[in-house]
């Protein structure tokens, strides 16, 4: 009886890909994991990227590739009134996801119920916009990401349909714009108008625009949001001018503020972008500096929402811990430690409500409004 031959084996095939296409191909498994809510591999990223026959959904890839200096070319077409495709608004809301999720845990950090309602308006107008008011196999998916409605609850997925959808974004609106909600905040709500403006058809790109353009300043600031959490830098020009761009580009320091014994100075240079200066009062004359955007965006909303009028009453930031305790004489005052040195402070009640009042007064400031301004569209809501 003759041998069996063995059978032949696939050919192991290897292969050298650029820079740029594997920076793609972990865009493609980024939007696969978001689609199919699991991690995709990289071939099966290539397989997709090979066969997908949707041109926008392969404009964003690039776009996500891009990184900074796409969103960095999308505001500045917002700024000379250029009309964005649908893949730039898609990367838009690609990364008001993620600023709405990365850091959906609780925290003082975390995104404000009025950005989350902005998101949602969007999302509703966009809807809007389909020709045809039937259901779509997306519906269901929609109220995944909405609080629970008992009427969507008693239905198949397959009934589930636009009044359905049209009903319980209105009734989360009304929630997030009541400031004594007390559910959990729905927090995934970028992903329905991610998946709404990557999945439909709509009727051309100038109608999608007009519909899009009252919500761009909410949608760019959780989109910088989501961009600063996830690489920790600023939407910024990627190749700058060879001139002084910090001086160009960004108005003058603000004047110094006087409070009682504090005082409040600012400086700016290319490595510190901004850096605030509080002098405490004392024979030492001691300066704490608090550098960047991100650094003092925590403290002034430390300063507005640590409450003094109760015991144990905490802030844990990214980067400040306080917490309120009484001294011996049932006075409250506040320890502050900042996380990346260690440095604390012990403030008194008095000390606290000057600190607080000193950067209330600065930032109603004109100097200081234009270049917290200007600050706040490279950052986001952080």
């Amino acid at each position: 009886m003759a041998e069996k031959e063995a059978a032949p084996q696939q050919p192991v095939i290897s292969i050298r890909i650029s820079e740029a296409l594997r920076t793609r191909l972990e865009a493609m498994r980024t939007l696969m994991a978001i689609r199919n809510g699991q991690a995709a591999s990289t071939s099966e990223a290539a397989k997709h990227l090979l066969e997908s026959a949707k041109e926008e959904r392969l404009d964003l890839v690039n776009l996500i590739g891009g990184g900074t200096g796409s969103l960095y070319q999308i505001r500045q077409k917002v700024k000379f009134q250029f009309l964005l495709s649908r893949a730039e608004w898609a990367l838009i809301a690609y990364y008001c996801l993620q600023g709405s999720e990365v850091n959906a845990n609780p925290s003082p950090t975390e995104i404000q119920q009025e950005s989350l309602a902005g998101m949602l308006e969007a999302f509703q107008a966009v809807y809007s916009l389909r020709g045809k008011r039937e259901k779509t196999p997306l519906d269901a998916f929609f109220l995944s990401h909405l609080p629970a409605d008992r009427k969507v609850a008693a239905k198949a997925p397959e009934e589930i349909g636009s009044a359905d959808v049209e009903r319980v974004v209105t009734q989360t609106l009304r929630a997030l714009k009541n400031p004594l909600m007390g559910w959990q905040k729905p927090v995934f709500i970028a992903r329905n108008l991610y998946f709404l403006l990557d999945e439909l058809e709509f009727p051309n790109v100038e109608k999608l625009n007009e519909t899009l353009k009252p919500y761009w300043p909410v949608l760019w600031r959780v989109c910088a949001r989501g961009h600063y959490l996830l690489y920790e830098r600023p939407i910024r020009d990627p190749e700058p001018p060879p001139w002084d761009w910090q001086q160009a580009a960004h108005p003058p320091s603000p004047p110094s503020f006087q409070e009682g014994g504090y005082r409040l100075e600012f400086s700016r240079s290319p490595g510190e972008e901004l850096c605030a200066r509080l002098c405490l009062p004392g024979k030492y004359r001691t300066q704490y500096p608090v550098s960047g955007y991100p650094k003092i965006s925590e403290l002034r909303a430390m300063l507005q929402r640590l409450d003094l009028g109760r015991e144990r009453n905490y802030w844990e930031g990214r980067h400040f811990l306080a917490y309120t305790g009484a001294d011996e004489n049932d006075v409250i005052g506040v320890n502050l430690r900042a996380r990346d040195n260690g440095i604390t402070f012990n403030f008194q009640d008095d000390d606290w409500k000057a600190i607080r009042n000193l950067f209330r007064r600065a930032w109603l400031a004109p100097e200081t409004g234009r270049l917290w301004d200007v600050l706040a569209l490279e950052y986001g809501e952080i």
